[in-house]
């Protein structure tokens, strides 16, 4: 199977007028200096991925690592932007998606800039009649009426490529329902309980989550990280740390890629009979190698 073409970016542009913004003048007003902090966390997680970035309940957690701010304080902060218009509220509240239009934009700009093709197909909130913005921090009308990538690749002034096949597992996930039933079949068929048995029906959560996987990925490529965790033996819990993962850490947005690109494949027998420390120092070097990706 193709490895999947890296839609991230490396980098992102910050204009220098942006604290003289008067939507990054009320964060600060309302919320101080450190939700500018929590704010540009936000976006390098939304660019490294894509254009937009999912909710997830443990996102707090994560910037609060970062930035050493409260997770309560985190949410006040996203809340905030939110509701000055920094990030879509009406596509949050509806998709828990964190984007906006000048996100959007400056996505579509840096591909052009670095003739990388862009994709702005879900959540579409840019016209090409629209002059691209120059910070995150402009004001736009489309937030109000976010445009979905099913109904957006019939409108003639939508900037989505025309010269890329978006993939039709994308489309399939965001146009059908998800039979959680048979999915849940399907995993606990394919594990055979090793990660134990999961029962349906499923939480909103985890429903939440598997449609966020399957969004972002594919459905094929959820059926592709469930095969390849069955065969995991680190995942199984053949390690000295006496770790074993669960379906929850499984289709987590952070150790859902890493098993798909392969982070918890068998190691060589070799090594392992030749060195008593190879579980722990697999572990080691599992740990450095998500401490340089973080």
């Amino acid at each position: 199977m193709a490895r999947p073409i890296k839609r991230g970016l490396d980098y992102f542009p910050l204009d220098i007028d942006f604290f003289n913004d008067i939507k990054v003048r009320k964060l600060i007003k309302y919320q101080g200096g450190k939700a500018v902090a929590v704010y540009t966390h936000l976006l390098c997680n939304i660019y490294r991925n894509w254009y937009y970035l999912v909710w997830d309940d443990e996102l707090p957690f994560i910037i609060s690592e970062v930035t050493g701010c409260d997770e309560a304080y985190i949410q006040e902060a996203i809340k905030c932007c939110m509701n000055i218009g920094l990030f879509s509220k009406k596509l949050f509240d509806e998709e828990r998606i964190i984007t906006s239009k000048g996100i959007q934009s400056r996505y579509e700009m840096v591909c052009k800039s670095g003739n990388k093709k862009a994709i702005v197909s879900e959540y579409n909130l840019v016209s090409s009649e629209e002059t691209p913005v120059k910070s995150e921090e402009t004001p736009v009308k489309s937030e109000e009426t976010p445009v979905k990538s099913e109904s957006s690749t019939q409108r003639k002034g939508n900037k989505i490529s025309t010269d890329v096949d978006i993939p039709e597992s994308e489309k399939q996930a965001s146009r059908t329902q998800i039979d959680y039933k048979k999915l849940i079949e399907f995993f606990n068929s394919e594990t055979k309980g090793v990660f134990g048995e999961v029962r349906y029906p499923l939480s909103s959560k985890r429903q939440d989550s598997i449609r966020a996987r399957i969004r972002e990925h594919g459905k094929e490529a959820f059926v592709e990280m469930v095969r390849k965790a069955t065969i995991s033996e680190f995942l199984k819990g053949n390690n000295s740390r006496g770790f074993q993962a669960t379906f929850d850490w499984l289709i987590k947005p952070s150790n859902f890629p890493k098993v798909l690109e392969g982070n918890y494949d068998n190691r060589s027998k070799e090594i392992k009979r030749n060195n008593p420390d190879a579980d722990r120092l697999e572990w080691l070097a599992r740990e450095a190698e998500e401490a340089f990706r973080s």
